[in-house]
């Protein structure tokens, strides 16, 4: 289930979760992704490369039949191709609904494994210093997100890092690479 929006964010589209489906996703993660595709997630490394192998070949079907017709089978080692909303023509909130519909088909029900939270973590800062480096000094290093304190995100409001700014935006397209696909907060799509 997709974590409600933070409460000290201005952006309009909702954080989803960081996880092997969204991130496969979420981000997850799920969720969505980040703006390219190619990225690839490991499901959940407690579950058996069979039961990946299903349980991911079911969460594609299942995510095709909720209106995503574009949405690819996983790879032959049971890994899903991070796709964004864009990348397969539908809107954010499609996605969503498609995604909580299907995500317990997923091993762990698509929740990220420890090791997945711990490269998220490391994804978060390395993207972190990416834009002070690139000319927004006061972006923040990631913190814990309040609803799900293992996992990490950008607290931007009281900053007053406006993420329509077109300035913001080149920066975090120029380090969203680093987020390897897992953009729960939707980074750089607000004024895109």
């Amino acid at each position: 289930m997709p974590p409600s929006p933070h409460p000290r964010t201005s952006f309009a589209t909702a954080i989803i979760t960081i996880g092997a489906a969204a991130s496969a996703f979420g981000l997850l993660s799920a969720g969505c992704g980040g703006s390219s595709g190619g990225h690839v997630t490991q499901l959940g490394s407690t579950a058996t490369h069979s039961s990946q192998q299903t349980g991911a070949l079911a969460f594609s079907h299942c995510m095709r039949s909720h209106r995503l017709p574009s949405y690819p089978d996983p790879n032959s080692s049971g890994e899903l191709v991070k796709e964004t909303p864009e990348q397969l023509g539908v809107s954010s909130s499609q996605f969503l609904t498609a995604r909580n519909a299907c995500v317990h088909l997923l091993p762990g029900g698509g929740q990220p494994t420890r090791a997945e939270l711990q490269q998220s973590w490391s994804d978060f800062l390395t993207f972190a210093r990416c834009m002070r480096r690139h000319g927004v000094p006061n972006w923040p290093d990631p913190t814990r997100y309040p609803q799900h304190p293992e996992r990490p995100t950008f607290e931007l409001e009281p900053l007053g890092i406006d993420l329509n700014s077109p300035q913001i935006n080149t920066r975090i397209h120029e380090c969203e690479p680093l987020l390897h696909g897992n953009n729960p907060q939707h980074l750089g799509e607000g004024g895109s």
